[in-house]
């Protein structure tokens, strides 16, 4: 998913620290000084005066809209419980900023047309891959006065912050980050006899071990053995990770300019597993034209497929669209291939509509620690992560998994801990294999255009997938060609 050119991330884990055993268009408008949430059923205008102390009365003076992207969507239940926490907590401490929910998320094909437009939410998210191509084209505002003010910047993992700087100034902040791992269908795993004796799945250690558990399940229970994702950029993002076990490279700077390098031999046999998955074992699904958050949640959540890529956010994201129960999910970190275990690092930033006045730039900075989302373990921002953990507890979703962090202090760090450990409601044993190994290999994702190397990508896995002779090196060498051509030679 389009990083810009750095070096160091060889270090990034270490200063991640590791995985925690624990758990997401401007408008200006008067509202006469009273918080509320533009077009939002469940909450309305409150005129109870801010906290004392938590804001001036400079900024209580002025009333602000702000729009927020990624607002849940009707259907999801859980989160909308929350978000409706955060509107309360708002309205309380802040009267005078009005919310304005935006559900749109970031898309590569919607992004550009939107900013050009001067229609970005004053605070948005998007992926690490995205920071260099949005900087450069000014569609972020500079938010270094208020990253130094409120002490984030000093707080922050220095090498993601590096993701949204430019010539020394900040234009986004790191959200969250995660590495890829493998999800199980625990039913599946059981109806198969692919459990140890306390109820874990046997998580395979290789490829080769994927492919022979995949084809295991697919012969006991009829249904798919792994979900293999191929539109929407997904099928190329994913198979980064089976390629590069298999030692291939894709992005070589020879000389200053950059070189296609995905028709290696050790490409083309990583290709050739994924055509092997169709043809050989016969372990995909029986549809070629899949993607994670439309066919692989809903397989999942319906017991038709056994195991597919995944990061934890993904398995709530099941249980809440298709009430699947916690119980049937686990995790471990990605299997070896040839060249051992590889794995690909991602993640999310927040980044602010170039447009925002600073009275809307300020308000999103209050937005983001009631929801829990600062360095300081204060009583605001740790009010956010326990409504996000017992909300969530409540609505049987799973609680005690996590991602990486990208907080470096400690004090903050503790904190969280303490408050998921209360609520913490599954086997841990189903995620331990991913918690303690998944950090295994990271790899960043390629430094330039990746969402357009990954889009030319699902384009080759498509094919080899749709057609039983396809010719895997043929059909990369033809990618490479064109991806050199239209991106990489543009990039020099």
């Amino acid at each position: 998913m389009n990083f810009s050119k750095r070096k160091g991330w060889q270090s990034v884990f270490i200063l991640l620290c590791v995985f925690a055993l624990v758990a997401a268009g401007c408008s200006k408008g008067d509202n006469g000084g009273k918080g509320s949430v533009s077009g939002s059923p469940s909450a309305s205008a409150s005129s109870t005066p801010a906290a004392s102390g938590s804001s001036s009365p400079e900024e209580t003076d002025k009333p602000v809209t702000i729009k927020i992207s990624n607002w849940p969507k009707p259907n999801e239940e859980a989160q909308v419980k929350i978000y409706d926490e955060y509107v309360s907590q708002m309205q309380q401490k802040y009267p005078y900023i009005t919310l304005e929910k935006d559900e749109w998320g970031y898309e590569v094909s919607s992004f550009l047309p939107k900013a050009a437009s001067g229609e970005l939410p004053n605070v948005y998210e998007t992926f690490f891959t995205e920071a260099d191509k949005i900087i450069k084209a000014n569609y972020s505002a500079d938010i270094t006065e208020l990253l130094n003010k409120h002490e984030w910047a000093s707080s922050l993992n220095p090498e993601l912050l590096k993701l949204v700087q430019k010539d020394g100034k900040y234009y986004g902040i790191p959200k969250d980050g995660y590495v890829v791992g493998l999800l199980y269908n625990v039913n599946l795993f059981k109806e198969a006899g692919l459990v140890d004796a306390n109820g874990v799945p046997i998580f395979p250690k290789t490829y080769e071990e994927l492919a022979q558990t995949a084809k295991t399940i697919k012969d006991k229970t009829g249904k798919a053995g792994f979900f293999f994702p191929t539109k929407n950029n997904q099928g190329g993002w994913m198979f980064m990770n089976v390629a590069w076990a298999y030692g291939a490279e894709f992005e070589k700077q020879v000389d200053g300019k950059w070189q296609a390098v995905f028709n290696s031999p050790e490409a083309v046999a990583a290709l050739q597993y994924v055509k092997d998955l169709k043809w050989k074992y016969d372990v995909l699904p029986a549809n070629n034209l899949v993607d994670i958050g439309t066919d692989m949640f809903q397989m999942f959540g319906t017991d038709q497929v056994g195991m597919s890529f995944g990061v934890p956010d993904w398995g709530n994201a099941i249980i809440q669209g298709f009430k699947m129960s916690k119980d049937n999910l686990a995790m471990s970190a990605l299997p070896a291939g040839p060249q051992g275990n590889v794995t690909l690092l991602g993640g999310g930033l927040y980044m602010f509509a170039p447009q925002s006045t600073p009275e809307q730039l300020e308000a999103t900075f209050k937005w983001l620690q009631v929801k829990g989302f600062s360095p300081q373990a204060t009583p605001e921002s740790l009010a956010g992560l326990e409504t996000q953990s017992k909300t969530a507890n409540e609505q049987g979703m799973i609680v005690g998994p996590h991602g990486l962090r990208v907080w470096i202090n400690e004090d903050r760090i503790n904190a969280e801990q303490e408050i998921i450990k209360k609520y913490t409601n599954v086997n841990m044993a189903m995620f331990e294999d991913y918690m303690t190994n998944g950090g295994n290999g990271l790899r960043p994702e390629e430094p330039v255009n990746a969402q357009e190397l990954y889009k030319t990508l699902d384009v080759v896995i498509q094919s080899v997938l749709t057609n039983k002779n396809a010719d895997p090196k043929a059909l990369l060498d033809k990618a490479v060609a064109e991806f050199q051509k239209d991106y990489l030679d543009k990039a020099q």
